[in-house]
């Protein structure tokens, strides 16, 4: 609920907050974090947020409009403010900061370098336990594919710690050369770990002395007409060029340390990649995707939230390789460069030569490709089904928080609900919430609805609700949606696009052959005839998407009431 009453009693409050650096924290009328900002001078930053004139930045307009009250933090210096910022904003996840998040699909080998006879994991965790982490690999099949020409080559084990310890005469892998037996002591450790040593350098780009054997190999193999054994040799020297293309690459005439950042924007999402790049060569690379990336904000304020945040985390350079560099490579100039100096205790520039360029372009390449990989992974749809709704159902506004609502129930028993949320187009998972069917019996799906939503939106009108929607959907046609206008007005709620979103009809007569399917239809307030949907369409996309997710979160609540429910009464 907006507070734009609060302003004059806020903008008093900030006249009189002190001059000094330091941190502020906005919160909402649930005494909730919803902002932590920094600043040179809190009384002028904050005077700033509370003037009568609108904001040119509407996340910002947002924002104010929400804040109940505002908590100060001095600092004797603004490089202090920054580190604090940083603290907070990754204690309170502030819904309305710039976050990163660490992506962490991405596939890495692991090695317990602390163990006599360790072995090669496939991990997708990374946590600082004291082992050795390579990676991210693009997929897990290069990875597992790495792992296993390692584990033949230098005769590593791969048998589990239980196997291992229990073991009293070696497995098939012995037998076949492909295990060195360290499972009954047929290897000694120090000799085990010299193998160890020689997989770490490989998986830390020193590949050029196992090619060499290899390509030695295929070449005799070939010389004796044994093809098949050559064709086995040039699949591993081709497993071995992929470690090298997935984690190193050579920086021509350098044994420079240093960090290569890319950064990736489409729409509000925003995506982080850095190249760690240790001796002239790419070690490692490390993807964050960038939360709360608002399109008002300029790229150079993208990147210091980034480097601020990434760089002020201290337990990141101790869980990858590589450590924190001394200089940074940027693709352009962030915000306040010499406070990032000297807060971070690196320095961060731009490139100064053609090399330079392409390593940046090779950060800007794979940020991108992370970048569309998280949307589709989380199904995002773009700004351009968003746009499309709008013309579509005649909005007064760009639908960026559109909320659909469904009811699951079989025959009237464990009558249930699910909202649904999609943020510009992408599920927010944190804002699903489930209900159960209070005063309504019996299988009564356009009471049950209203129900629903007079409870959801008589939290909001009373400042309880977790924001508003610009779009809402419910599942069904003209009379779930008679049942949301009803609550909606009921209410008093004006400001609310209401729609229904209902499923293709299929028709047929026996007598013909001729099955005849109609379009998803769209129902609309005081429209008659609905608006149909064509398949190939964003908006299509887009809300048949969210239903189908509200059907399915419904479902699944539905199933485990019904569980809980026939496990009680067989007891």
């Amino acid at each position: 609920m907006e507070n734009q009453g609060n302003k004059p009693a806020l903008l008093d409050q900030a006249h009189a907050a002190s001059s000094s650096p330091g941190v502020y924290l906005m919160k909402n009328e649930a005494g909730e974090t919803i902002y932590v900002g920094k600043a040179k001078s809190l009384r002028s930053r904050l005077s700033q947020y509370f003037q009568a004139a609108p904001h040119e930045n509407p996340r910002t307009e947002m924002m104010v409009a929400r804040v109940a009250r505002f908590d100060v933090i001095l600092t004797e210096t603004e490089a202090e403010a920054l580190i604090l910022e940083c603290t907070l904003i990754k204690k309170h996840k502030p819904r309305f900061n710039v976050r990163l998040k660490d992506d962490k699909t991405y596939p890495y080998l692991k090695i317990r370098v602390n163990e006599p006879y360790p072995r090669i994991e496939y991990t997708r965790r990374t946590p600082q336990d004291g082992s050795r982490y390579f990676g991210p690999f693009p997929s897990a099949w290069s990875a597992r594919q790495v792992m296993d020409l390692l584990n033949q080559a230098f005769k590593l084990r791969d048998c589990s710690d239980n196997t291992f310890r229990h073991r009293s005469r070696p497995c098939i892998l012995y037998q076949i050369g492909k295990c060195s037996g360290g499972c009954v002591g047929l290897v000694n450790p120090d000799e085990y770990r010299e193998h160890i040593n020689e997989v770490i350098a490989v998986l830390e780009g020193k590949t050029s002395r196992i090619i060499g054997e290899l390509m030695r190999g295929m070449e005799d193999a070939a010389s004796r007409e044994e093809f098949e054994l050559a064709a086995e040799y040039r699949d591993q020297i081709g497993n071995l060029e992929l470690v090298t293309q997935t984690q190193v690459a050579a920086e021509a005439g350098s044994q420079r340390d240093r960090d290569v950042v890319g950064i990736a924007r489409r729409d509000s999402d925003a995506h982080g990649t850095i190249l760690r790049i240790r001796n002239g060569r790419m070690i490692a690379v490390l993807h964050f995707h960038v939360q709360n990336s608002d399109t008002a904000l300029k790229d150079s304020e993208i990147l210091f939230e980034f480097l601020s945040q990434h760089y002020l985390e201290k337990k990141e350079d101790e869980r990858i390789e590589g450590g924190r560099p001394p200089e940074v490579l940027l693709p352009i100039a962030p915000e306040d460069s010499d406070l990032l100096e000297r807060t971070l205790g690196l320095r961060v520039r731009v490139p100064e030569s053609p090399t330079e360029e392409r390593l940046v372009s090779v950060a800007r390449t794979n940020a991108e490709y992370a970048l569309e990989q998280n949307r589709r992974k989380e199904g995002g749809h773009g700004a351009e089904a968003l746009e499309e709704i709008r013309e579509k159902l005649h909005l007064a506004r760009l639908p960026r928080r559109i909320e659909c609502f469904d009811i699951s129930n079989i025959q009237g028993q464990d009558s249930v609900a699910s909202r649904v949320v999609f943020i510009d187009g992408a599920p927010d998972k944190n804002l699903y919430r489930r209900y159960k069917i209070r005063t309504v019996e019996g299988a009564n799906d356009f009471a049950s609805m209203k129900e629903v939503l007079g409870r959801r939106f008589r939290r909001m009108v009373e400042g309880e609700a977790d924001g508003a929607p610009d779009l809402v959907v419910v599942d069904g046609g003209k009379g779930q949606l008679s049942q949301a206008v009803a609550i909606l007005e009921e209410l008093g709620v004006s400001d609310v696009q209401v729609v229904g979103l209902a499923k293709a009809r299929t028709e047929s007569d026996f007598r013909s052959s001729d099955v005849k399917s109609s379009l998803e239809r769209i129902f609309i307030p005081n429209r008659k005839n609905p608006v149909p949907l064509l398949p190939h369409t964003g908006a299509y996309k887009l809300l048949t998407h969210i239903r189908d997710e509200a059907h399915r979160f419904a479902i699944t609540y539905h199933r485990n009431l019904r569980s809980k429910r026939s496990l009680a009464s067989d007891r």
